[in-house]
């Protein structure tokens, strides 16, 4: 009997000062059981040396400047198009993944046909928490972690149809990402992933979390100015671009009738949004954040006629409720959690009864 042949899959990581985090994560590439065929550096201009230090150690490798810090969505097209893999893992530069990650990513994929597969993301180096199983679409316009922080040991691993994955690691299809746009482009950075699913499972695509394979993420300082960890200031820039583009993901995708049947509790959330920021001295980037959606109509106008004239299920199959998503260490003081915890339940109690009247 002939042997199946093997998968043809090239990865493309995106590094952006990676230093020695991005070493570890091809390291981690390059031992999979599964091999890779090629393995694709894609760097957004980096300045700690990173891109020389990879094709010393790893001259197989092939490291590609994009001269410019484009960021994630740019990066990831870039090297989407650098390859003609019909498998694409798709990973950041903090992520390490498991000796048997990629063999079971593949075989989910073989078993269930889904043009997205996605590991169990674990915090490193405790590894003793769940980052995320995949994801859903909160119907406010984030995203909800699946087992988000919750202890390894009490979450049993399975295989499921999820609502989406965060970006940090997956396996793609790569003709059907392809035909279906890419990465949005517009979004740099934040909620890139949250577009991305929305905008593949509109158009019919599943999601799927096999949580028997496992990938790393690397807690450490992360990127400056955007990456926030739970215990310092909660970076400005963060700020601006989560609420532009949430505010942008909501206004692409949401059918006109999801949007007036959601705007009382779509408003009450950026009533609150809007204390948050003022009180955290993000008032100038919550104004920022609508004068985008202001001045950038004509280009809103043009992804949500695209996305809409295609899209094959309701607002309905897509959003999910449930407590809402918030940065960990987001709200430390107790007068903060108590208040958003009792908006949490009158919106999610508002979802429970107007999801009915969503399209």
């Amino acid at each position: 009997m002939a042997s199946t042949p093997a998968p043809i899959l090239d990865a493309v990581t995106i590094n952006y000062n990676g230093g020695q985090r991005v070493l570890k994560t091809v390291e981690t590439l390059l031992r999979q059981q599964t091999p890779l065929r090629r393995v694709h550096v894609i760097d957004n201009a980096s300045t700690d040396g990173s891109p020389e230090m990879l094709r010393r150690h790893f001259p197989h490798v092939l490291v590609h400047a994009m001269g410019r810090n484009a960021g994630l969505s740019a990066a990831r097209n870039s090297g989407l198009r650098m390859t003609d893999a019909p498998n694409v893992l798709l990973i950041d530069n903090d992520l390490y993944v498991a000796d048997d990650c990629i063999a079971r990513l593949l075989s989910a994929q073989r078993a269930t046909g889904a043009a997205v597969i996605c590991p169990r993301v674990v915090l490193h180096p405790a590894d003793c928490l769940v980052q995320a199983d995949g994801a859903e679409a909160h119907f406010v316009g984030t995203m909800t972690l699946r087992h988000g922080f919750a202890p390894v040991e009490r979450t049993p691993p399975t295989r499921d149809v999820v609502g989406g994955s965060i970006g940090a690691c997956m396996l793609i299809d790569r003709r059907k990402v392809l035909e279906a746009g890419g990465f949005d482009e517009t979004y740099f950075f934040y909620f890139e992933d949250l577009e991305f699913m929305l905008r593949m499972r509109s158009l019919g695509h599943d999601f799927v979390c096999e949580a028997h394979a496992t990938a790393f993420h690397d807690r450490g300082e992360g990127t400056p100015g955007l990456s926030f960890r739970g215990h310092e200031r909660y970076p400005v820039r963060r700020a601006y671009l989560t609420m532009r583009h949430r505010l942008l993901t909501m206004l692409v995708h949401y059918r006109l009738r999801t949007l007036l049947v959601l705007s009382p509790a779509l408003a009450a959330y950026e009533l609150a949004t809007l204390m948050l920021a003022i009180r955290r001295g993000w008032g100038s980037a919550w104004i920022r954040a609508w004068w985008w959606q202001l001045a950038n109509h004509g280009l809103i106008r043009q992804k949500r006629q695209a996305v809409q004239s295609r899209r094959t299920r309701s607002d309905r199959e897509l959003l999910t409720g449930g407590p809402l998503p918030l940065a960990q260490g987001l709200l430390r003081s107790p007068l903060t959690r108590v208040p958003v915890r009792l908006l949490s339940g009158s919106l999610n109690a508002y979802w429970r009864i107007a999801r009915h009247g969503i399209g």
